[in-house]
């Protein structure tokens, strides 16, 4: 028995790595319904969209610190507090110097007194948050998340995104279907640009390049964000765990960012 050999380690037993689709085979994706799930086609994705290798992480921190510090934007316009000279009040000395006990005071407007003056206050400067970013890096930063994505194999292609209802709970049952929203669900970002042609039914159900059922069900779902592909950004993407593109979509996204 003390000769027997023993097994310290067993590549059998192993747990698979799960490893991400090499390129240019990674560009081809499959179409899912949105309504019901299942597959209904394939679709190859531009390599100057969606095929960034490898990625970018720095590019991805400029863009994000640029857009939250664009959304801090400007503040304390005009905000402006009182210093010690100015503060209503007497220069007489408050008390005796010694024998009272107490600390020492000159007069009644210190800073931390009742009635004093405000130490480090504003003084009326306009506090500009905002930092530049050139429009070729921003860019760049979208292609870069876009890729991100669908590396992660969190990039769901769909032929639109038309709901016939607008309620919450259809639409959840539907994302159901992709693990996504309920209780144990992901959360995901939805891309469309949902164009409706003028004098067509569709026209009523499309505003803003969103359908108006998507917009109003996803309303009470808090892991679901609905947006146009105009508003896509890089912060919203790396937020929200999946990503879902309309064929409209992805095809404004490449001529947007391919310009």
């Amino acid at each position: 028995e003390a000769d027997e050999e023993r097994v310290l380690y067993d590549l059998s037993t192993k747990a698979d790595v799960p490893r991400a689709i090499p390129l240019p085979k990674r560009l081809h994706v499959p179409v899912m319904d949105f309504n019901s799930g299942d597959e209904v086609g394939t679709f190859h994705l531009s390599e100057k969209t969606f095929g960034c290798d490898p990625v970018r992480v720095d590019i991805l921190q400029r863009v994000v610190v640029w857009q939250r510090n664009k959304k801090r934007g400007k503040r304390n316009a005009g905000a402006r507090t009182k210093t010690i000279s100015e503060v209503s009040g007497s220069g007489r000395k408050v008390r005796n110097q010694k024998g009272g006990g107490v600390a020492r005071a000159g007069h009644s407007r210190p800073a931390h007194w009742r009635g004093g003056a405000k130490a480090h206050g504003p003084k009326g400067n306009i506090q500009d948050y905002t930092t530049k970013l050139n429009k070729k890096v921003r860019r760049m930063g979208m292609r870069h998340a876009l890729s991100q994505k669908l590396l992660e194999g969190n990039l769901v292609i769909t032929n639109d995104m038309a709901s016939n209802t607008h309620k919450t709970k259809v639409l959840d049952e539907m994302l159901n279907r992709f693990d996504v929203s309920g209780k144990y669900g992901v959360t995901a970002l939805m891309v469309d640009d949902a164009q409706a042609k003028e004098g067509s039914e569709d026209e009523a159900f499309v505003h803003g390049g969103v359908n108006v059922n998507l917009k109003v069900a996803s309303g009470n779902l808090h892991k679901i964000k609905v947006q146009n592909q105009i508003a896509c950004n890089v912060y919203d993407m790396l937020k929200y765990k999946k990503l879902f593109l309309s064929l409209e979509a992805v095809r404004a996204l490449e001529a947007r960012l391919e310009k």
